[in-house]
């Protein structure tokens, strides 16, 4: 049986779509990856996402230990321990970059389990300077959001600041920014995104100003997926 901290936490990711878990990676272990991540970044781009490879020892360690923490636990609970990695890469905003328009990855079919779920872990302390990502928290599955966001339209946004190794967990149906960067130093998340077996098919919504996830899956070596106990097992 999970833990209940990571019941409540998969109960409370159902109801606000969002959520923060402290201590999910060592400093250390952030700044390996953050290094990885700034050295594949391309030179000059404000906003971009930087594929990673668990072939890289900092970057299989870190999706090990995500896989192993509250936050890979509550996926669990929310999805099974089969739930195959989506995506994985390292979100980069550079010194000076404007907030994102409003957008959620994916749209609302009425349907109660997300199709997706991603994890952004913060590989240097995220405070409002760097710009961290604001959350409309229930709008995941609320279809009046998503209607005034397909429409162009505003919702209230809140900041998610994080401390290095803290990560937020969301249900990509969520709307969600970017914020602006006014610091003088690039802010890097780890995003790894699990698909849901337990949910239904992704409804990708091209409306004004979302950004996509990513179509695919991160192949295991000699084929396959890496699944969410996959990872944990590579501790």
């Amino acid at each position: 049986m999970l833990p209940a901290l990571c019941i409540a936490l998969a109960t409370r990711l159902a109801t606000d779509g969002a959520l923060r878990v402290n201590g999910v990676l060592p400093a250390a272990l952030a700044a390996d990856v953050r290094t990885v991540a700034l050295a594949a970044a391309v030179p000059g781009a404000q906003r971009q996402e930087v594929p990673l490879s668990l072939k890289s020892d900092a970057v299989a360690s870190a999706a090990a230990a995500v896989a192993a923490s509250p936050v890979g636990r509550a996926l669990e609970d929310l999805c099974g321990g089969d739930a195959p990695l989506f995506d994985l890469c390292a979100v980069v905003s550079a010194p000076g970059c404007a907030s994102q328009p409003l957008h959620s990855d994916l749209g609302f079919d009425g349907a109660v389990a997300a199709p997706l779920y991603t994890c952004f872990v913060a590989l240097q302390a995220t405070p409002s300077a760097l710009g961290p990502t604001e959350f409309c928290v229930g709008s995941h599955t609320d279809a009046a959001a998503h209607h005034v966001l397909r429409g162009g339209g505003d919702l209230d946004a809140v900041p998610f600041p994080l401390a290095v190794g803290a990560a937020v967990l969301f249900d990509a149906r969520i709307a969600h920014r970017g914020g602006p960067n006014s610091s003088n130093r690039r802010r890097a998340y780890l995003s790894m995104t699990f698909a849901n077996p337990r949910g239904s098919a992704p409804v990708i919504v091209p409306a004004p100003g979302d950004v996509l996830v990513s179509e695919g899956g991160i192949s295991a070596d000699g084929g396959g997926v890496w699944a969410l106990l996959d990872l944990r097992n590579m501790l």
